[in-house]
């Protein structure tokens, strides 16, 4: 053993001993690594091995120079700081966390304390030599990991503002119908992964509370409404301020006052009302999902359907919540040319033209639910909430104004498709209340109709009445009368 020194002092020559380790130690710190690192299980070849040998000789030269300065001073570590930071940035590159490298470092750290440790006590090193040589280690582990994380952290902002506008681009050309192959090698060069079937996303206007330019790692503590600079330090145009439902990874474009977003194809169920919520209140319109090279049909279908909602062509879509284009269809079908399904309205409807307002508005609703309900009384007195003789006398009306059309089948299609077209228009969202009720004696209740209904219903009865009797009371009937 060598010849012990002063307390808290390194012998001459330590620097020497720790260097005829070198070989030992790093072989051993790259064996150690992969073994214990999981995310560095793998061969340590390539680039990639080139890059780890690089940094493990590189930290232990650096490591000398701290012990050759001892332990009162502090080492100028400049030189070898860049080498750390470019190890920082290359994790972001890799698609690696931070934490994999940082353990690595304790990794080293940890194999080259034991074989250094070793050496200084056979160099006569005392034990407050070996605590300040192990503070010193440790102290220039703590140093390269903050230069790696201050790299990491760089190379996270710069990939973040390179993905944002790269999601920009993707955006844009979807919009705007460029070819999937084209659109395939933008998202590949950004690594971005596109779904195979796309909807494009309209949210008319721009009214939303704005986040803009900020990474995912950031915006869930970010304030909701910052200051954003006209441009970045390298000079580039801050990205277009989206609604804060919109950070998330998807590609987006803004056109006018609208702002477009492109997402995977939900079918109806649990990921449809997850996305419904994220995009409650702000009145988007979602088209339907299609191949990657057919979006400009999905955003076309969008349009229109915030183009019929604003004209109040689809009442059942009315408000701020998502409409669902794929949810509307017929709907969107019967308003894509309303002057057609109006010339069509007045041909067939004609029978009805001469009536006053309110008996042709009624008679029209009992037509539909008769042509719909397949002529179920007891079913359509319910939908109109009126008894079944009301139900009776519209539809003998209905046959007196119609005649015989009412039994083909192909105008009663077109029929029923113009009244339901009407009624998309037209239908109140609660009913309209009942201004007068009457009961019979017999127990049937007559809707607020004007005279010359309520004397058709009271015909009807009388009828039914007068056709009861005689077959009760007549010749041969068996049933004795009541």
């Amino acid at each position: 053993m060598g010849q012990t020194v002063p307390m808290g002092q390194f012998p001459a020559g330590l620097t020497a001993t720790l260097a005829a380790e070198f070989d030992c130690v790093g072989e051993e710190i790259m064996t150690a690594i992969p073994r214990e690192v999981p995310a560095y299980a793998r061969p340590l070849e390539g680039p990639f091995g080139r890059g780890v040998r690089r940094g493990v000789t590189e930290a232990l030269h650096q490591f000398l120079t701290v012990v050759e300065a001892g332990p009162a001073r502090v080492p100028d570590l400049a030189a070898s700081r860049e080498v750390y930071v470019r190890l920082g940035r290359g994790e972001v590159r890799s698609g690696r966390s931070l934490d994999n490298l940082l353990s690595a470092y304790r990794v080293g750290a940890r194999v080259s304390w034991r074989r250094f440790g070793e050496a200084a006590a056979r160099q006569g090193v005392d034990a407050a030599g070996l605590v300040s040589l192990a503070e010193m280690m440790f102290a220039y582990i703590d140093g390269i990991s903050a230069a790696s994380a201050e790299g990491y952290a760089a190379e996270q902002f710069t990939a973040a503002g390179e993905r944002e506008r790269r999601l920009d681009r993707l955006g844009e050309m979807l919009l705007s119908g460029s070819p999937a192959e084209a659109v395939r090698q933008v998202a590949s060069a950004g690594c971005v992964r596109l779904p195979s079937r796309i909807a494009a996303v309209l949210i008319p206007g721009r009214n939303p509370p704005p986040l803009a330019h900020r990474s995912a790692a950031t915006t869930a503590q970010a304030d909701p409404s910052p200051a954003w600079p006209d441009s970045f330090a390298d000079g580039s145009p801050p990205a277009p301020l989206w609604p804060a439902v919109l950070v998330a990874d998807h590609p987006r474009a803004v056109q006018g006052e609208d702002t477009w977003l492109f997402v995977g194809g939900t079918d109806r169920g649990p990921a449809r009302a997850a996305r419904a919520d994220r995009l409650a209140g702000l009145g988007a319109i979602v088209g339907p999902a299609v191949p990657l090279g057919q979006t400009t049909a999905s955003a076309a279908r969008a349009r229109f359907a915030r183009d019929a909602r604003s004209g109040g062509r689809l009442p059942a879509a009315a408000g701020t919540d998502p409409l669902f284009t794929d949810e509307h269809l017929s709907a969107l079908l019967l308003a894509r040319d309303p002057a057609l399904v109006a010339d069509l309205a007045a041909r067939l409807l004609a029978p009805l033209a001469g009536l006053p307002e309110r008996t042709r508005e009624r008679l029209a609703e009992t037509l539909l639910h008769w042509l719909s309900l397949r002529g179920q009384r007891g079913l359509i007195a319910e939908r109109l909430h009126v008894h079944p003789q009301t139900v009776r006398y519209r539809v003998n009306q209905l046959r007196e104004l119609f005649g015989p059309c009412l039994e083909d089948p192909d105008i009663r299609f077109d029929l029923e498709l113009v009244l339901r077209a009407a009624a998309a228009d037209t239908r109140p969202a609660t009913p309209e209340p009942r201004t007068a009720t009457t009961a019979t004696s017999t127990g049937d209740v007559a809707e607020d109709v004007d005279v010359p209904t309520l004397r058709g219903i009271v015909d009807v009865l009388d009828q039914e009445s007068r056709e009861k009797s005689r077959g009760t009371r007549g010749p041969g009937s068996r049933n004795p009368p009541r």
